[in-house]
């Protein structure tokens, strides 16, 4: 097999992990601008200012939820790379933790696509009953901070993977020791999302440091740093084989190991 042939599965990776980058910054940008919802409007907002705002801003929300019903499923690809990866290193039989890795990022992705179908909703109709729009609007807000869970298992399971001294002895592992310890930290950090449905106000509000800032800005980081150390493994991979098709070396693999 040609050098060119054999690196088609890396390639197809960074392609594939582009696309969700790709789709995830068109979402964030969306979200933002279109649909104004960084910061969310506080909670203490009565349905009329809440209806009010959708009448200001119909026609931007709608084609933001346009947009980011489009690009909203950018974890799948995301999450389909880290979970191959995670695969590839780990050892000992069934790949359990990647494949809880995946499952998650198919499951997150309905938690971020929803908020924007309920606020395309709230602004469809800007005439309606300002209680009904208000209550579409906190829908999908609560949506949006408070389904935690179904993130974390992603965190847990690529933490799992970081932590095992048998990852580390896998050549080219995009999952170091000190990338699992903050893996678990974020996911420490993002169960504080589930208080929303308490205050209206302060650190634990829908809009607060604890539930929304603190949440977004990890998203955001785990994304980046886990996205980096994915290139740099498909780099020294691409490498790897490279160099075993000009000398006949064997490539490396993973041998089954005990925790």
């Amino acid at each position: 097999m040609s050098a060119a042939a054999s690196l088609f599965s890396e390639k197809s990776q960074r392609a594939i992990l582009w696309w969700g980058i790709g789709l995830a910054i068109v979402y964030g940008v969306a979200l933002i601008f279109l649909i104004g919802m960084v910061p969310p409007p506080d909670a203490t907002w009565s349905a009329s200012q809440v209806a009010e705002f959708y009448r200001e801003n119909s026609v931007k929300i709608r084609w933001g939820a346009v947009i980011d019903g489009w690009v909203g499923a950018f974890m799948m690809p995301i999450l389909t790379v880290v979970a191959v990866q995670m695969a590839r290193v780990e050892t000992g039989g069934a790949k359990i933790w990647s494949t809880l890795s995946l499952v998650s990022g198919a499951l997150m992705s309905l938690f971020l696509v929803l908020p924007p179908v309920f606020w395309g909703a709230a602004a469809f109709n800007a005439d309606r009953n300002p209680e009904i729009t208000a209550m579409t609007h906190e829908i999908a807000l609560l949506i949006l901070v408070t389904t935690d869970q179904f993130f974390i298992f992603m965190w847990v399971g690529v933490t799992v993977i970081a932590l095992r001294p048998a990852t580390q002895l896998i050549p080219h592992n995009p999952f170091p020791r000190w990338w699992g310890y903050l893996s678990l930290w974020i996911t420490i950090m993002f169960e504080a999302g589930a208080f929303a449905f308490v205050p209206k106000a302060g650190l634990l509000s829908w809009n607060g440091l604890l539930v929304f800032w603190s949440p977004l800005s990890l998203f955001g980081v785990w994304i980046s740093v886990q996205s980096w150390l994915i290139f740099r493994s498909l780099r020294a991979q691409e490498a790897e084989k490279i160099a075993a098709s000009t000398t006949g070396a064997p490539i490396s693999t993973t041998a089954d190991a005990v925790f």
